[in-house]
């Protein structure tokens, strides 16, 4: 691998309010990760959604409690279990925009709200669409990366498929045209990677939900980037890690 650049400490599928879901174990994540930040390059905490488990406000009041005056840098979307009970007021109140940029002198991120009210599916919009391109066709030099809730790929041993993207084509299209290099996501419960068209697809797993699927378990993924390639490392509630995957990123994305 080359030198790191960046180090991503990818969170996804929390359901803060779900039953078997933990604060405490939230917050001992998170402390965790506030730790071991100092000593990673240039370290960023992504969550890609279902914070809660039924977007009612005191379910996001708790998250908030946790996440609020960290001093890692945070950038987070909703989920579909967010957007119950019109949650998308209280994300919006207590967490800003549900689009989000993130930019530094390694990496153009972009993070979409692919949820919709009361619908687990996922939709990213074409209203969006000029807005995703011209922000990460403009980021030469940078490592591009898209963040979403829902997988834009069907994850294996996830069951029947259901909930994927529903414009997941176009979407794929045109980060592709933008020579998007990573695409983060969660949803499935289950971490998997598929390289399409030399753009890496990354799901992560839950974070603390009981409901894994298989020998899977609670973990979140740790990213080390290097402008040629990407490792994602699984670290389990208990702390505990091991290499998932390695692959190289397009080498166009030295424009």
């Amino acid at each position: 691998m080359g030198k790191t650049i960046k180090t991503i400490f990818h969170l996804s599928d929390i359901h803060i309010g779900e039953s078997g879901v933990s604060l405490g174990d939230f917050r001992e994540v998170i402390e965790g990760i506030e730790k071991r930040s100092p000593h990673m390059t240039s370290p960023l905490i992504l969550i890609t959604g279902d914070l809660t488990g039924e977007g009612l406000r005191e379910e996001y009041e708790a998250f908030a409690d946790v996440v609020n005056g960290i001093e890692t840098p945070l950038v987070m979307v909703p989920g579909n279990h967010d957007e119950r009970n019109y949650g998308a007021a209280h994300f919006e109140e207590l967490f800003g925009e549900r689009f989000k940029t993130y930019e530094d002198e390694s990496i153009a991120l972009y993070a979409a709200d692919s949820s919709e009210p009361d619908n687990d599916a996922g939709h990213v919009g074409r209203v969006k669409y000029n807005e995703i391109h011209d922000y990460l066709g403009g980021a030469k030099e940078k490592v591009r990366i898209f963040a979403l809730h829902h997988h834009l790929i069907p994850v294996p041993n996830t069951g029947r498929e259901h909930n994927v993207v529903e414009d997941s084509g176009a979407v794929l299209g045109l980060l592709d045209r933008v020579q998007c290099s990573l695409v983060l996501s969660g949803h499935r419960h289950v971490p998997w990677m598929w390289n399409l068209n030399d753009m890496i697809v990354y799901t992560t797993g839950t974070l603390l939900s009981r409901r894994v699927r298989g020998a899977t378990t609670q973990v979140h993924t740790l990213i080390e980037l290097s402008k040629t390639d990407v490792t994602f490392t699984l670290v389990e509630k208990s702390g505990s890690a091991s290499l998932f995957s390695r692959a190289e990123l397009r080498p166009d994305v030295l424009g």
